[in-house]
């Protein structure tokens, strides 16, 4: 490039200038939102703002570039989703607040998608786009428990942080307290980002992962403030309450290794803040002094609760002291016991967990730094990590982030008062609280703020202007600019700002280019001394040489003098001098390189001096304008530049498009910042003739008429320019047709089409009519948009453009008027809702329409309905819309300005139709099946549809199965799958009834939704009867010849078709079936589940294809099955030879004779038993009509009876036993003296000897190597007995009872072996007795986790049964001998005699404090003495436990008669009656109480005791043992074991005593009596143990699951196998067990003929979990014949809960922990003690295995058992 100079001592120069002032924030206020949440994306720079029910997306500016709800939602903190209102009544419309805000990114690469969790549904999250955060790129709507990540509460906190572990990411959550919702949610999770398969597990969820499993959460309530990861580690920064010190409230650090999912690495050691702030509040990791640093602002807490006061501080901790902190709690807790070498506790194990400190070998942390399954964890260090705030604070600090500027750590904080403060740590000061303050008055931080500092030095923050006001802001913390002079910057010490003293201004660091040297620090006491000004200037901040500076001038009015670098330097107060070509101001008077301009203030005038002598640019003289490819001349204007040697430069370079700003430069120095010049290409952009012209004349483009015309620069056009260019050109029109009234709009393309909208304003004709132009729409030469004008008639011509009213373009396209009409509309009626198609018949309907579409709407065409716009598209077919009232509107149509009615005719809306009801509600997969439907208006709608969507069943595995290999969804997929819907037209539509065809759906596919489609009525098919629709699979028919398919089948006539299936009747009945024979019907006689029967024509019919013989089809719906070829058997000529038809007449008249012979015998026989039968048959229709009688006045005494129960049931009522008497009696059963109850008996010298060797069993049994190995090696003793392997299970269980998911896991590694050993045996085998400690591990397993389902779900029902029965049983006599009853359930307890008795009611005295109350009890006058007492207790003591009421023994019943009549009533005295052998126990009957006399129980004394009393109640051996020594046999209401002898006042007549006599059987119809009567009961129990109304257990859920996977794993398609092993280990082994002894869950007594009751039901019980079909006959058991009509329904009942179990959301056990913490305080010592006397038996067999084991050596099992026997009993050993 070529510089103009004018003359050497003052060229002319121009000087760009950017102004630049201090600027102030930048914000966007967000629709008033209430912000939580800030997230800064470093590769895009984008801001991402978590908010209440909303999430923004920010550019850097903070432009709004999307944004996407998240709320409110339907929900309630104390249901889990999907939320159902009817099943969740409380639910309700709330807010999600945003709790979790992270980037999904893997190191090193582009982030892929943001995590955004909320408060809602239980805390699930989502994954959304960072492009557009309205695009939910995963979600899942029927979430498992495992899912729940955040807090369900916006006041509980939550944190988090993305890591990547072996190229897997996870996401580690710490979640505070909340009070509702799913217990057992852990505080801290590790959570998988995307489903795995191979775990089956989905994405968000802990299943497989660690976790810190707490105790009891509500009494530690962490509340979290920060997650980050550094290093290798992942820390957590939180406050809880500390329940190993005083229970205050402390800060803690957690720490965990990235790569341990087990949390067995997991340490934290407390934060001490001095001066009492004990509450974290916000913290982050920065750097100070170049090293990690923990920056955390702590708040004094109020007494001893977690609430803040204002008083806060920030305090600093180095993360390598922390590291070792953490580092030696560990180190103390793997190797000391926790101890240091004071033996004082210095580390132990946290949150309740049953583990302790070990003494491993010293190496052992250098070993597993991460830890195993071997080292205690959680550890907790008891030594604080002390600090001295950096400095205090009112009020508190909520927010603090850091940044590092020239080695000066910065501290930004927010405060509560809406206040940001910049703080700084100097680099080189020994103390910490050197700190400068900086407040920005305008910047209002809320109490929630987000700090985010990016690399320019802004902070990006929520801040809060007013109350309900939210703000993103966008502040500028390095504010230099308003400091004018060196004092007033240094005294300020703003940490990003310092005095560039070449400059004399106060500029940030990186915008001052001298180097260290030259520039004032804020440690500088004093300022340089070189430059003083009081101009103010500013930085232009662009860097062209490494040493070039910036030269800043005046604004324009004062451009004749020359401001720059030299000029400063000259003329400041100081002697600074200026080396003009060393670019150097400096004191000394000579320069390097010569050529010294000096200061101002010199006296040698001849000197040049001041800033007159400084070489200067500062104006631009010519045009700026510089064409493309072309040499131009500039003229500058300047001074001085005769100084340099050498001829100067010009450099450019480039800012925006087409503006470059023009350096002049000197041998590569730089002289100063100048013009700004504009480059253009006169080619670009201007395509024709016209818009070359229209180009301004000073860029000198000009129309160059060479071989290839275009627009140039002037200069380069050699053979001549165009002074008039050609006439238009059109190449387009569209539309080409328009209606008369004309209106709409033309689009004129082409070239040469004016130069100026002037040009053609007039000119534009369309067939001979003006189009007027639109100046808004006109582009120079290339297009024209003209709205066309009316015409008289329809006419058709071209498109004519006149430029300047000479130059005349004509198009090729002609243009058409037309005049559209409508004649008629289809349909003419519809629904007010809306949604009718409606096409509409005429002529010239396209009229306006554009020749090309982008879309199915026709442009500017528009059709209305009434006053409301219709829908249209190219066929002109409209679909109506919603209307509110009904009546007929016209059709309008407009094109343009012009409108077309038709009047003629209208369209009428009437009421929507209505649907009453629809039958049936079942169909095959297969559809087809006819829906009868009634309604009113049902012919409003044309076609009217039935339609069904679902859901593929791979899919619905995927999001509620668990354990399945179905490939699951991917994380970047929508979730909002489009589901597959199905139709079918409705036929034969009347105003009331319409019949429609069930659609077909894919097999095995999930229903969705089954709804009536009448356009936009849409009616849910279960809204109609509030029954769902429900599709059946299809069913089977099997061909006619099985055993040779195609080969026909032979049929006689006369007869039937039996047609063999499967599923038959499911979803269709008989008279919807049809069977076609070729060309005929077979008519269907009979259909039931398995068969089909048919009956053909007489005649074969013909076939109707090809073939000879007809084949016999069967439509059901719409499934046809083709069955085969059916052949008539039509010969009736016999094949067998004459002899033979003569020798088989003669055998038959044989045969005929001998039966005439045995029929007259069989005769006489009869007549005798036929008068015996009518004789039994009319006493067993008396017997009937009494038993029916009976049955319905006994159901209404027990419910009225049961009714009175009720109100005493709801909780208190319900004598629950507590968990440790229920655990003893499931655990030890028929055991006295368990471990449960036990203490530990041991001399007070070994007594902690021994327990300290017990807690060291307790850390080996917590080792899952030496757990397993040790079971295994007592299994394999042929001495180790079944008794003794349940008995260890039970300890076993005891002694992790508090480490329940260790159990479990324990429990699930044994039961895979087991599985692995029946698998090559017999697998339906499995589990079904207890024969090894897993299995009994499992008895106890599902105990432990379905007591609190016994207690809130069947404990209810269960005791009412027993109530029931109870009740039942005591109205009866029941024989206290025998006990044997009249009512009962089991015929071998059946008292089969008819035995008298009478209801006695007795007033009972009862003492209640000072009075005496009277109470009435009903009893027998055949009962026992004892049999009454106990009756007097049930109704005394009725609702409390039998454990507290005093025993019948100890009471003596006495009736009173007057004031001196007291008679005591015992079982035995001298008045009994001894008849032979026999002596018959009294009864009242034998003291002839008479019916409402007074009795008392009294206490017996104690010389009586043992002498009267002789039985207990429901024992079957006598008490007195006298009685046999003399021979004497007992006996109450029946001789056990001879005929009864009758007294004689009782017997009846002889004919009653025949018939008892002779039909004993006759009286089991008691038990019919006694089933009718208890059947509800019965009904109610099995459903509340089989329903699924309300969640199945999550043992159950888990536990079925992993069946499920076992079988899977080991190939077993079997699935009778995988229902008995899920029978075996649930209902046989536990149900069963409940229901035969109830007093294992309440605190009762179990006679015995109420145990022989219970004992039916439980068998009933059992069969009805059975797979095999229930068959009964003559032989079988009466318990079977009693329930034999039930047990189907009951089977069908097992199915459907194993089946809805199989599809349930899966299964978790992680809040059992949290559910049964109250059952931590079993004694596991003394089950420790007892486990260790098994240890002690096989000794030397454990230890053997142990060291056979390579990993038990790894651990050094063995030496650690011998270390626990050296200590629990002297044992010598090798140690």
């Amino acid at each position: 490039r070529r510089l103009g100079l004018h003359d050497k001592s003052h060229a002319i120069f121009n000087v760009h200038l950017v102004s630049k002032a201090v600027l102030p924030p930048t914000f966007i206020t967000l629709n008033g939102s209430h912000l939580n949440h800030l997230l800064l994306d470093t590769h895009s720079s984008h801001i991402y703002v978590g908010a209440v029910n909303v999430l923004y997306h920010l550019s850097p500016d903070l432009q709004l570039l999307s944004w996407g709800k998240t709320g409110p939602k339907l929900d309630s903190p104390d249901c889990l989703p999907p939320i159902d209102p009817t099943d969740c009544t409380q639910a309700e419309t709330t807010d999600n607040t945003n709790k979790l805000l992270l980037l999904e990114e893997i190191k090193g690469g582009d982030p892929l998608s943001l995590i955004v969790c909320g408060t809602v549904l239980q805390g699930i999250c989502e994954k959304r786009s960072l492009e557009n955060v309205s695009q939910v790129l995963y979600k899942t709507d029927n979430p498992v428990d495992t899912q729940y990540v955040a807090a369900n509460n916006p006041r509980v906190s939550t944190v988090g942080v993305v890591v990547e572990q072996k190229g897997v990411l996870l996401m580690l959550v710490g979640r505070g307290y909340t009070s509702k919702g799913p217990g057992g949610i852990p505080p801290i999770t590790m959570r998988r980002l995307t489903p795995v398969a191979r775990y089956s597990a989905p994405a968000f969820s802990h299943e497989e992962l660690g976790k810190l499993v707490v105790g009891s959460y509500s009494e530690y309530n962490n509340h979290f403030v920060k997650a980050f990861h550094h290093n290798n580690y992942v820390y957590f920064v939180f406050s809880r309450r500390d329940m190993w010190g005083k229970r205050e409230y402390r800060t803690y650090v957690s720490r965990l290794c990235v790569g341990d999912p087990n949390f067995y690495s997991y340490v934290e050691v407390p934060l001490s803040c001095g001066g009492g702030y004990n509450l974290a509040q916000a913290a982050v990791l920065g750097y100070h002094r170049e090293q990690p640093t923990l920056f955390v602002a702590m708040a004094m807490g109020q007494a001893s609760t977690p609430t803040p006061t204002d008083r806060t501080a920030l305090c600093v901790y180095k993360v390598e002291e922390l590291d070792k902190a953490l580092h030696g709690a560990q180190l103390l807790c793997y190797t000391q016991e926790g101890k240091d070498a004071n033996n004082k506790e210095k580390a132990y194990i946290e949150y309740e967990v049953s583990s302790s400190c070990l003494k491993l070998p010293q190496d052992s942390l250098n070993e597993y730094p991460c830890g195993g399954e071997h080292t205690p964890s959680p550890i907790a260090s008891a030594i604080a990590l002390e600090a001295t705030p950096a400095f205090t604070w009112t009020p508190p600090i909520t927010a603090v982030t850091t940044a590092t500027e020239v080695g000066h750590t910065i501290v930004l904080l927010g405060d509560k008062n809406g206040r940001l403060n910049c703080r700084w740590i100097c680099l080189g000061s020994q103390s910490e609280s050197e700190i400068v303050f900086t407040l920005f008055a305008h910047a209002k931080v809320a109490s929630s703020c987000i700090l985010s500092v990016s690399n320019s030095r802004t902070v990006l923050r929520a801040s809060d202007l007013c109350v309900c006001v939210f703000q993103v802001t966008k502040l500028h913390v390095a504010q230099c600019e308003k400091h004018l002079d060196c004092h007033t910057c240094l005294s300020n010490r703003d940490p990003y700002c310092g005095w560039c003293s070449l400059e004399g201004r106060y500029l940030s660091s990186p915008d001052c280019y001298i180097n260290s040297a030259r520039k004032l620090t804020l440690k500088s006491v004093f300022c340089d001394c070189f430059l003083s000004t009081n101009l103010k200037y500013e930085c232009y901040g662009s860097k062209v040489a490494q040493k070039s500076q910036n030269c800043p001038v005046p604004e324009k009015q004062q451009q004749q003098q020359c401001f720059c670098l030299c000029m400063a330097c000259v003329s400041s107060m100081w002697p600074c001098h200026w080396c003009v070509k060393d670019e150097l101001c400096t004191h000394d008077k000579s320069c390097p390189r010569q050529h010294v301009i000096y200061n101002s203030r010199v006296s040698e005038l001849s000197l040049p001096r001041g800033p007159d002598s400084c070489p200067c640019v500062w104006a631009l003289q010519s045009s700026p304008l510089v064409p493309v490819g072309f040499d131009s001349e500039l003229s500058l204007q300047g001074k001085n530049l005769d100084i340099f040697e050498v001829m100067l430069m010009c450099r450019l370079s480039f800012h925006p498009i087409h503006f470059l700003y023009l350096l002049v430069v000197s041998s590569l120095r730089l002289i100063c910042v100048c013009v700004t010049v504009q480059l253009y290409d006169c080619s670009v952009g201007q395509s024709d003739c016209s818009q070359c012209r229209a180009v301004a004349g000073n860029y000198g483009c000009v129309w160059c008429a060479d071989e290839t015309p275009g627009c140039v620069y002037n200069q380069s056009c050699t053979s001549g320019t165009m002074d008039t260019c050609p006439p238009p050109l059109i190449t387009e029109v569209e539309p080409l047709t328009g209606p008369l009234e004309g209106g709409i709009l033309l689009t004129i393309q082409g070239s040469n089409l004016g130069q100026s909208f002037q040009d053609i304003q007039a000119g534009v004709t369309v067939a001979g009519v003006t189009c007027r132009p639109l100046p808004e729409a006109y582009r120079i030469s290339t297009s024209i948009v003209c709205e066309l004008q009316a015409s008289a008639n329809a006419t058709a011509g071209p498109v004519v453009i006149t430029v300047r009213g000479s130059e005349k373009g004509e198009s090729q396209q002609t243009f058409s008027y037309q005049n559209p009409q409508l004649s008629r509309i289809v349909p003419e009626k519809g629904p007010l809702a809306g949604g009718t198609m409606l096409t509409l018949h005429g002529s010239q309907l396209l009229t306006g329409q554009r020749t090309e579409q982008s879309s199915d709407q026709i442009a500017g065409l528009q059709t209305f309905l009434g006053s409301k716009p219709c829908l249209s598209d190219t066929r002109l077919i409209c679909r109506t819309s919603h209307s509110n009232q009904t009546g007929r509107v016209p059709v309008k149509v407009v094109f343009g300005k012009a409108e077309r009615i038709l009047d003629s005719v209208l369209f009428s809306y009437m009421e929507d139709p209505v649907i009453t009801d629809a039958t049936p509600t079942e169909s095959f997969y297969g559809g087809g099946r006819l829906i009868y439907v009634t309604g009113q208006n049902l012919n409003v709608v044309q076609q009217p549809k039935m339609s069904v969507s679902n859901e593929p069943r791979e899919r619905s595995e995927v999001r509620r199965r668990r354990y399945t290999h179905v490939s699951v969804r991917s994380p970047l997929v929508t979730v909002k799958q489009p589901e597959n819907s199905f139709h079918e037209l409705c036929t034969n539509v009347t105003s009331e009834r319409m019949i429609c065809k069930s659609p077909m759906v894919e097999p095995k596919s999930r229903i969705v939704r089954v709804w009536f489609e009448m356009d936009n009525v849409h009616i849910d098919f279960h809204t109609i009867k509030n029954k769902l629709f429900t599709y059946h699979p299809n069913p089977d028919l099997f061909q006619l010849n099985s055993e040779s398919r195609g080969t026909p089948i032979r049929f006689k006539p006369g007869g039937v078709l039996a047609v063999e299936g499967k599923g038959l009747t499911l979803a269709m009945n008989r008279d919807e079936v049809v069977a076609q024979l070729g060309d005929k019907e077979c008519v269907i006689k009979t259909l039931d589940n398995t068969h089909l029967y048919c009956e053909p024509p007489e005649e074969q019919p013909l076939a109707l294809d090809d073939s000879d013989l007809p084949k016999l089809k069967v439509l059901m719906g719409s499934l046809a099955f083709d069955l085969g070829p059916v052949q008539y058997d039509n010969d009736l000529h016999s094949l067998v030879p004459l002899a033979a038809q003569i020798g088989l007449a003669a055998g038959a008249a044989v045969v005929v004779l001998i039966v005439l012979v045995i029929i007259l015998m069989y005769r006489r026989k009869s007549k005798q038993a036929l008068r015996d039968y009518k004789k039994v048959l009319v006493q067993l229709e008396t017997l009937e009509i009494n038993v029916g009688d009976q049955c319905r006045k006994e159901f209404t005494d027990l419910m009225t009876e049961m009714m009175d129960l009720s109100s005493d049931v709801g909780g208190p009522g319900i004598p629950f036993l507590d968990y440790r008497t229920y655990a003893e009696r499931v655990f030890f059963p028929g055991q006295k003296g368990a471990p449960l109850s036990q203490n530990l008996d041991l001399p007070d010298s070994r007594r902690q000897t021994v327990e300290q060797g017990l807690g060291q069993l307790n850390n080996l049994l917590n080792n899952r190597l030496f757990l397993i190995r040790f079971i295994h090696t007592l299994e394999v003793q042929q001495s180790f007995s079944q008794r003794d392997r349940g008995y260890v299970a039970s300890l076993l269980t005891m002694a992790l009872h508090d480490k329940l998911e260790y159990f479990t896991d324990v429990m699930k590694t044994l039961l895979g072996d087991l599985v692995q050993q029946y698998v090559t045996k017999n697998p339906k085998l499995m589990l079904r007795r207890t024969e090894t400690v897993v299995e009994k591990m499992l008895t106890n397993w599902m105990s432990i986790c379905l007591y609190s389902f016994l207690k809130e779900v069947a404990g209810e029902p269960l005791y009412k049964l027993y109530r029931a029965i109870k009740y039942q049983v005591d109205k009866g006599p029941v024989d206290a001998v025998t006990g044997k009853a009249k009512r009962t359930l089991n015929d071998s307890h059946l008292l089969r005699e008819d035995i008298e008795y009478c209801s006695v009611t007795l007033t009972v005295l009862v003492k209640s404090g000072v009075e005496v109350q009277p109470c009435p009890v009903k009893v027998l006058d055949t009962d026992t003495i004892t049999q009454v007492k106990d009756k007097i207790l049930d109704q005394i003591y009725k609702g409390a436990a039998f454990s507290q009421r005093p025993a019948a023994d100890s009471l003596d019943l006495e009736w009173r008669s007057g004031q001196a009549g007291h008679l005591t009533l015992s079982d035995d005295d001298v008045t009994a009656i001894i008849q032979g052998r026999w002596k018959r126990i009294n009864t009242l009957q034998h003291y002839k109480v008479p019916d409402g006399a007074t009795v008392a129980l009294i206490p017996r004394s104690q010389s009586s005791l043992g002498v009267n009393q002789f039985y207990q109640t429901g024992e079957k051996t006598p008490m007195l043992e006298g009685e046999e020594e003399e021979g004497l046999r007992l006996w109450h209401l029946v001789k056990p074991s001879e005929d009864p002898e009758i007294p004689k006042h009782r017997k009846s007549s002889m004919r009653e005593r025949e018939r008892a006599k002779a039909i004993p059987e006759i009286y089991l119809t008691r038990l019919l009596s006694m089933k009718g009567t208890l059947q509800k009961f019965v009904d109610d129990v099995f459903v509340a143990i089989l329903s699924t109304k309300w969640p199945p257990p999550i043992a159950v859920r888990f536990f079925f699951d992993f069946l499920d996977d076992m079988a899977e794993k080991h190939g077993i398609d079997d699935p009778e196998t995988v229902h008995i092993w899920k029978t075996n280990s649930l209902p046989l082994r536990f149900w069963v067990n409940i229901l035969k002894n109830p007093q294992f869950v309440f605190d009762v007594q179990v006679t015995d003929s109420v145990d022989a009751v219970l004992s039916v039901i439980a068998q009933t019980f059992i069969d009805s979990c059975t797979t095999s079909e229930h068959k009964v006959g003559r032989d079988s058991p009466v318990n079977k014949l009693l329930y034999a009509r039930e047990i189907p329904r009951y089977k069908q009942l097992v199915e459907r809960y194993y089946s809805d179990i199989h599809n349930a959301v899966s299964g978790c056990y992680q809040e059992m922990n949290s559910t049964l913490t109250e059952l931590s305080g079993m004694n596991n010592l003394v089950a420790l003690h007892e486990l260790y006397k098994y240890i002690n038996k096989y000794y030397d067999q454990i230890i053997m295995s142990l060291e056979e084991d390579a990993a038990g050596q790894k651990m050094q099992l063995a030496y650690r058992l011998q270390q626990v026997a050296a200590l629990v009993e002297n044992k010598v050993t090798d140690l």
